[in-house]
């Protein structure tokens, strides 16, 4: 197996697809560039250079298995590759939160990371100063491996083992798609972005082992924002590892990037979401299926609503009781992996469609239902445009509920009258067709179904929106110069009227403020400067020139007004009252809240 000493051996063609155990071989330059952090080169060179000394740190360190921290791929990169050269295990837990690690410490023996986390367990930081070695790097063994997490159905992280040779395989097969879809000569001076985490199997295989494979250079900030995404393109052509969940918020004003090809994964990408994206970025979306435990399955180049997906050459279906069963050289266990996706075959009895999911049933009050045919019918209401079901545990009893986006029918029906009219109506439609334990019993309103960065249905905040209780959002709309407003329904039941006051309940001031801070993280701190702190991380500081100017009863339609000012870290926000009874819409309350630093 080769390994980095090796000098002799005839050069690497360029954009053949190199094997891991390649990536560091003397072979290649040591000016080929790796990765890309802003405007400076990380090239082949210091990444032998980087890994070598971190292989010599971790040489006396003890235990096999080491989870990996890092948002950034090109550290990522040097510890993955340095553990594998060292005979050891990486475990990539998936996110880098201190609590869930510290939850998570029978999982591994140490962390190795350069964030800023106190655990009770070994911890390496790869750019602390280290010894210098330039002891040579022993060759990759051929049976390392990493191990990764899924959800599993109890709600358990669900640890799952990828070989080398699999992940190896895995690249191969990608490139040659790429290769027939792009062609070698186009892919030259190409650079990969990623708007996806290398800490999921999606992002780890297509951000960082496809470009490895291909030779290519990959930009190692996630782009987290369209505006973001151009300025890493920098006039260069681009092969774009996206989620669908980005692709939907594309801004086609924006000037287009020159893209060669753009993959999705990790959830549903909607016809009209990959028409636009297409069109912009000048180049038919790819979508690829595949789950954390089988690694790719398929792929459908998107030129019609329903187009069928294409397996991998490697990849076979075999019936198992009413269920499929994909079988491959990426999946570890000879028998093959169960699908929890039911697939519809065509003619050939190899390319198929989506026909729902096998595994979402639950069982309340004795009945096992489904949620994917739950969802079929609420999808099937008129002016729904969307709906999801869940399960929810309310007073010790477990329920289902269902959130929904609404056409702007829907919105101006829900605007005329309330949600629990509204309710009553879809309650007696739905009876027709479920029994009554299938009818959900709760229901929510929202502009746009909570999703996860890669697309899927972000179940936390699905749950979120029956507890936190924010207001029905009737509508919403990101403006220019960091502006946002959104028209807000306050439903009686909610949380923040009970026992304030019993007399007349109204809605308190902080609720007020926790509106303004919620739909700022949604709408408005996609915009923070690069390099800057997550949405989800923006941190309340103070507040300034509160004011409130009248009472806000149950039932009542508000309008949010948002302002961003970047410079000051200041969020200007206004409530006024809709009421078709008065002329003006009048002031509720406004201040300006301030965010950390």
């Amino acid at each position: 197996m080769d390994n980095q000493e090796t000098d002799t051996a005839r050069p690497l063609a360029p954009h053949n697809v190199i094997a891991p155990a390649r990536w560091l071989s003397r072979e290649r330059p040591d000016a080929t560039p790796v990765a890309w952090r802003g405007d400076r080169c990380l090239d082949l060179g210091q990444l032998r250079h980087d890994v070598t000394v971190l292989w010599h740190a971790m040489a006396d360190a003890g235990g096999s298995r080491w989870a990996l921290c890092f948002d950034d791929g090109y550290d990522f990169l040097v510890a993955l590759l340095a553990l594998w050269h060292g005979g050891k295990t990486p475990v990539i837990p998936g996110h880098n939160r201190q609590a869930l690690l510290a939850e998570q410490r029978h999982l591994f023996d140490g962390v190795i990371s350069s964030l800023p986390l106190t655990l009770d367990c070994p911890l390496i930081d790869p750019r602390q100063p280290q010894k210098p070695a330039t002891l040579p790097l022993p060759p990759l063994a051929g049976d390392v491996r990493l191990v990764l997490f899924t959800s599993g159905s109890t709600g358990r992280p669900k640890e799952v083992t990828k070989t080398l040779g699999a992940l190896a395989t895995e690249s191969r097969w990608l490139a040659a798609l790429m290769r027939e879809r792009v062609g070698a000569d186009t892919l030259a001076g190409c650079r990969v972005i990623s708007s996806v985490t290398h800490q999921h199997l999606y992002g780890l295989t297509f951000a960082i082992f496809l470009p490895m494979s291909l030779g290519l250079p990959f930009t190692l900030e996630t782009a987290r924002y369209p505006e973001q995404f151009i300025r890493q393109c920098a006039g260069h052509p681009v092969l774009f590892i996206s989620s669908p969940a980005f692709l939907a918020r594309l801004d086609p004003q924006l000037p287009a990037p020159r893209c060669i090809g753009v993959f999705s994964a990790g959830g549903p990408l909607s016809w009209p979401d990959a028409l636009a994206a297409g069109r912009w970025l000048s180049t038919a979306i790819t979508d690829i299926y595949g789950t954390t435990e089988t690694g790719v399955v398929a792929w459908r180049r998107r030129h019609g609503e329903n187009d069928l997906w294409q397996p991998f050459a490697g990849v076979e279906f075999h019936a198992a009781q009413g269920r499929t069963r994909v079988v491959s050289a990426l999946i570890t266990a000879p028998e093959g992996q169960i699908l929890d996706d039911r697939l519809q075959f065509g003619e050939d009895g190899r390319e198929f469609s989506l026909a729902g999911r096998d595994d979402r049933v639950v069982k309340i009050e004795e009945k096992r239902l489904s949620l994917a045919d739950i969802e079929q019918r609420l999808n099937a209401l008129p002016e729904v445009v969307e709906a999801v079901a869940l399960p929810l545990t309310r007073h010790g009893r477990l329920a289902l509920g269902a959130v929904m986006v609404l056409s702007p029918a829907g919105i101006a029906l829900l605007a005329a009258g309330s949600l629990p009219a509204l309710v009553r109506q879809y309650r007696r439609a739905l009876g027709a067709w479920l029994e009554p334990a299938a009818v959900p019993r709760y229901w929510r309103v929202v502009g746009a179904l909570p999703r996860t960065p890669r697309g899927k249905y972000d179940g936390d905040r699905l749950k979120a929106l029956f507890f936190m209780m924010l207001p029905i959002e009737i509508s919403r709309q990101a403006l220019s110069g960091g502006r946002a407003e959104l028209l807000l329904l306050l439903d009686p039941a909610l949380f923040w009227f009970r026992g304030h006051f019993p007399a007349q309940p109204i809605l308190p001031g902080v609720a007020q403020m926790d509106w303004a801070m919620h739909y700022f993280r949604e709408l408005l701190a996609l915009h923070l400067p690069e390099g800057d702190e997550p949405a989800s991380a923006a941190r309340f500081s103070g507040i300034e020139n509160m004011k409130f100017q009248r009472p806000v009863k149950p039932g009542q339609t508000l309008r949010l007004h948002l302002e961003w000012q970047a410079p000051r870290r200041l969020l200007l926000f206004r409530y006024t009252l809709c009421d078709t009874s008065l002329k003006d819409e009048p002031t509720i309350s406004s201040g300006k809240i301030t965010l950390c630093h």
